[in-house]
């Protein structure tokens, strides 16, 4: 098939004088077509037809060619099948040659993609198919006047999404066989239709519409990375939700590698777009979405990995980096870490740790003045098991006191069967085994004394100003410089050194002396962490002279 494209675009408008040339985003209206249709594949020519001037100036210049179109089919009675056939006519006597398929772009839709005009040519492989019109599904729940009266469209009352298809013309494409376009009309008989999704289906038609398209065109596309297996567990995933659900200006993508199936079904179920690659392809995977952001929650990074994202001119953000990439990328958030040197791009410290939403509306509860709740909670894949250790070192005492406990337990544990076989062997009125939560802040606000590992649960705890003790699962814990005394928490290290004895003689203590927890509690307070995730934020936007 040979296929040309027609961009209709006259002088007179009048909802929106000049509206075809006046800017969008910092270039003319109807750049966007030409754009689109030079980029398409399938087009042989794309041609602007106008009575205007000005738009023949700019439409050349924009790598389009230009029909002009007589003043009889310019004025506000015109309809554009006629505008379109004098187009096709002239294109025809012009170049020496026909055409199989018109393809008409309204210069009003300025974010149709390439890949939309390519689809409407696709669809022409069918020889029953006279037009293929570009339409949106616009199911609603609908009303309408019969004789006065208002009366549903609809059957029954459900949800949209229940509703059967609704398709409305979006007028961006519309495309036909050149016979069809020889009768007078582009709408055939036998009509296919190309779904747009809703975003690129504006049809600007007002001062509003400008600005809400113009918003689309300006939106920043960011690509997190991030990993999520039982090893390293799943905070790593929340932070970069948590991050995404604030840059709401943005069109969000998220990048896995196949050994974080775990991180991706979190995210998919979130409802995001999720891309998966294969373990060592991550960079590639990256640069095929063309970002303009990239926020690394994956650990320690290369230089390799930094410096190739840096070359194609995108902003990167990495967290938790301690690797040769973190001197490179644009922003560094380590909160578990004291700052070490003075690079301009690094933000450490907790006054930089991300808090979720469910730690921050949560009515504050005054400290008891005995212990009554306990819990154990270690995350991630508790590799060693310490729940169960702990578990066993600290019921008997808890029995004593009349504490209760409560157990939660990350959703990479695989521990299950042993301490199952441990809780058969205690009351069932003191131990609460949760398991995986989505909701652990109502364990931890209820707590009078948690016993954790030292990742980032330590700062939600401490948000909480719930007295907490810390027996670290990993070196890289350890290194982990809030959970200090410092900070109201009791850390006894690697958990291959702990000493077991200290620890249990330490808890009692922490029970018995209400002041000693008193204390822990003033030092976890005199941190504000609820602000965190807006120093992020701010951060992560300033990094863009013009905004997410």
């Amino acid at each position: 098939m040979k296929a040309v494209a027609i961009i209709p675009a006259r002088g007179g408008s009048k909802g929106i004088p000049r509206k075809s040339i006046r800017p969008l985003a910092g270039k003319p209206l109807i750049y966007y077509a030409i754009e689109a249709c030079k980029a398409c594949t399938g087009l042989a020519a794309v041609y602007v037809t106008t009575d205007d001037p000005e738009i023949a100036m700019l439409a050349h210049r924009f790598g389009a060619q230009v029909i002009h179109r007589p003043e009889a089919l310019a004025n506000d009675a015109a309809t554009l099948d006629p505008v379109i056939e004098h187009a096709m006519r002239s294109i025809e006597e012009q170049e020496g040659t026909g055409f199989d398929v018109v393809v008409t772009v309204q210069a009003t839709s300025p974010l149709v993609l390439p890949a939309d005009i390519e689809e409407a040519l696709y669809l022409f492989e069918n020889p029953e198919t006279d037009t293929v019109l570009s339409v949106v599904d616009d199911r609603h729940l609908c009303w309408r006047i019969v004789d006065g009266q208002a009366v549903p469209a609809y059957e029954r009352r459900v949800n949209r999404q229940a509703l059967p298809s609704n398709f409305r013309e979006t007028g961006a494409v519309i495309a036909c066989r050149r016979g069809q376009l020889s009768r007078g009309t582009r709408i055939g008989s036998r009509v296919q239709l190309l779904e747009m999704p809703q975003l690129r289906s504006f049809d600007i038609d007002s001062i509003a519409d400008f600005h809400l398209c113009e918003s689309m065109l300006l939106r920043r596309k960011v690509v997190f990375t991030v990993v999520g297996y039982p090893e390293v567990g799943l905070g790593h995933v929340y932070r970069t939700l948590l991050l995404a659900h604030e840059l709401v200006s943005c069109e969000i993508h998220f990048v896995c590698e196949a050994s974080s199936k775990m991180a991706a079904k979190i995210i998919a179920s979130k409802n995001y777009q999720i891309h998966e690659c294969e373990d060592g392809a991550l960079l590639q995977s990256v640069l095929t979405l063309k970002p303009d952001f990239v926020i690394n929650d994956i650990l320690d990074t290369d230089a390799a990995y930094i410096f190739a994202l840096k070359q194609q001119g995108l902003r990167v953000v990495n967290f938790e980096d301690m690797g040769s990439g973190a001197d490179i990328a644009d922003l560094v958030v380590n909160a578990l870490y004291s700052p070490h040197n003075d690079n301009d791009n690094l933000l450490s410290g907790p006054h930089y740790f991300c808090l979720r939403d469910e730690f921050i509306y949560l009515p504050e509860r005054p400290a008891r003045d005995s212990v009554q709740r306990v819990l154990i909670t270690f995350g991630g894949a508790d590799d060693a098991d310490l729940t169960s250790q702990v578990l066993r070192a600290i019921e008997p005492i808890c029995r004593g006191y009349g504490i209760f406990i409560d157990i939660v337990t990350g959703p990479g544990y695989r521990h299950h069967e042993h301490l199952n076989q441990v809780l058969m062997q205690l009351p069932r009125d003191v131990v609460n085994y949760v398991g995986a939560t989505t909701r652990i802040s109502d364990y931890m606000c209820t707590a009078d004394l948690a016993v954790t590992s030292g990742g980032r649960t330590v700062l939600e705890l401490a948000a909480l100003q719930v007295p907490t003790m810390v027996i670290c699962q990993s070196y890289r814990e350890t290194i982990h410089e809030f959970a200090s005394q410092a900070n109201g928490v009791m850390n006894f290290g690697l958990w291959t050194e702990l000493d077991l004895n200290q620890f249990i003689q330490k808890f009692e203590m922490l029970i018995e002396s209400s002041d000693s927890r008193e204390e822990m509690r003033r030092k976890a307070s005199s941190i504000d962490l609820r602000k965190g995730k807006k120093r992020v934020i701010d951060a992560i936007i300033s990094l863009s002279s013009a905004g997410i």
